[in-house]
Order: structure tokens, then C-alpha cells, then sequence
């Protein structure tokens, strides 16, 4: 604001400073005549004095009321506009701007420090490391990171950080945000509903193992018995006593899935054996 706006202001407020002053006179002589009127018609009855005292009492807990809420009520939005400012053109924390999720499965040598040049060079890229799953195999194991990368950094990105690692036979795929749950309280969940009768044993597979499809056959595919594991591809006893074939793009199964699909085939089982003598 100039100098000219800030005078221009200050005489708006003087003119209308005696009109104003006046309005408010006139109102208090109004509401002085008025109240006088009241009291001279009713204040020399007992009944005009209970009349009078019951109004008054009336507008004084109104006017205690109105005063209460005023006070009280902008404490709400105050604390909501708190929690939402950010900085103009900024997006929220928890939702990072142009950020993808990816999965990064990798074999690494099973020994300490094993890992510590993998995260250094994820974080050389800016990534974030959301979650982390391990799957031993011996003398190495299988990690699989589900991570949040700035939008600059792709799949070829993950896959040179992983090679100037040290780590073999990378695999990188773009995630789901369902996957960001524990495997243990995501399998509890599948018992739960197999329990409650909410799920089917397939579909609770093809959620457990990230499966491309589950299918129902009499026997298992050439080379595979009826509990086996071959890259993609294991197969489950069916409840039924044919076998389930679960499969899947790209990603070979780890013994440490394939023992977790087998548990919830035999809970499966369970179930139906016991429904079955009931």
C-alpha cells in the first residue's frame, strides 16, 4: 500500500465517524425509551416483575452462549489450516511429487556388510528404501527392496546402482502400494479369510506369492511332483487331491515363498478336512 492509499483510508474513516456516532446515540436513546415503556406497564404487577426478571435472566444466558461459541469456534479450522499449509506448489510428505515405487530383487553374497554397498548407491540416487524382504539360499540370498525413486530414476538407473554393487541377477518391476505390508501380517490376513470361509485358497495364493495366475490340474507339469519348485513355476497339493500349478512373470519363486504358499495350502487342507467329517 502508497502513500495515497493509506491517505485516501484515513479520510473514508473520518467522514463517516460522526455519522456512525449518531446511528449509535439514536440506538441507545431507542432501546432507553423502550426499556423505560416496559418497566412503567409491567414493573408495578408481581406478575410484570416476574415477567421482567425471566427475559432478563433469558438474554443474559443467551448473550453467556453467544459469547462461549464465538470464543470456541474458530479453533477448529485454526488447527486444521495448521496441518495443511505447505510451502505454494510443494506436495504433501507422505505423497512425494512425481516419486514411483518399484521393486528390486537381488541376489547378494550372504555375508555382513553384504548390503552396505547396495543401499550406499540407492541413496547416491536419492531413493528411499520403504521396505525390505530377505530370502536366504545358502551361501547367498535373495533381497527383494521395495523403493520410492524421484521420477529422474528408472528402471536402467536401479539396475546399474545394483551391478556397481556387486549384485546378480537384478530384477526390477514397478510396485503396488498394497505390497508395502509386512509378508506376516498379510499372511495372517489369508488364514483369517480362508478361516471365515471370505477367500478361496487360489486367490489367497495369488496374493501371498504375487502369482500371474493358479491353476487347478489332475497332475503336475512334466518334471515337477506334486509339491515341487522350478523357477516361475511350484506346484501345491489342491484340497481336493489334485494339484494346484502357481506361476508367475519374470521372478523366480525363493524357497522362503514356496515354504509360505505350501503353509497356507495345508491350513487349506485343514479346513477342509474338518468340514468335511463335520
Amino acid at each position: 500500500m502508497d502513500a495515497t492509499d493509506a491517505h485516501d483510508g484515513t479520510d473514508d474513516r473520518r467522514t463517516g465517524f460522526l455519522g456512525r456516532e449518531a446511528l449509535d446515540f439514536g440506538v441507545l436513546l431507542t432501546a432507553a425509551g423502550a426499556a423505560h415503556l416496559v418497566v412503567l406497564s409491567l414493573g408495578h404487577s408481581d406478575d410484570g416483575a416476574r415477567a421482567l426478571l425471566a427475559v432478563g435472566t433469558l438474554l443474559v444466558l443467551a448473550s453467556g452462549l453467544h459469547r462461549w461459541y464465538r470464543h470456541r469456534r474458530p479453533a477448529a479450522p485454526a488447527a486444521h489450516r495448521v496441518e495443511t499449509r505447505r510451502p505454494h506448489g510443494a506436495a504433501p510428505v507422505h505423497e512425494p511429487l512425481g516419486d514411483r515405487l518399484w521393486s528390486v530383487r537381488v541376489t547378494v553374497a550372504d555375508v555382513p556388510g553384504g548390503l552396505a554397498a547396495l543401499t550406499a548407491g540407492f541413496a547416491a540416487l536419492g531413493v528411499d528404501i520403504r521396505l525390505m524382504h530377505v530370502h536366504p539360499a545358502g551361501a547367498e540370498a535373495v533381497d527383494e527392496f521395495f523403493v520410492s525413486a524421484p521420477a529422474r530414476v528408472g528402471a536402467h538407473a536401479l539396475h546399474a546402482a545394483v551391478r556397481e554393487a556387486g549384485g546378480r541377477d537384478a530384477i526390477v518391476r514397478t510396485a503396488d502400494p498394497h505390497e508395502l505390508s509386512d509378508t506376516t501380517s498379510r499372511t495372517l490376513a489369508l488364514v483369517g479369510a480362508l478361516v471365515s470361509g471370505d477367500t478361496t485358497l487360489e486367490d489367497s495364493l495369488l496374493s501371498l506369492a504375487a502369482a500371474r495366475v493358479v491353476e487347478t490340474a489332475d497332475a503336475p507339469p512334466a518334471g515337477l511332483g506334486r509339491e515341487d519348485l522350478s523357477g516361475t513355476v511350484m506346484t501345491l497339493p489342491a484340497p481336493d487331491g489334485r494339484v494346484l500349478v502357481v506361476r508367475r512373470s519374470g521372478t523366480p519363486f525363493t524357497p522362503v515363498e514356496f515354504a509360505r504358499c505350501r503353509a497356507l495350502a495345508q491350513v487349506a487342507a485343514t479346513l477342509g478336512s474338518r468340514t468335511g467329517g463335520a
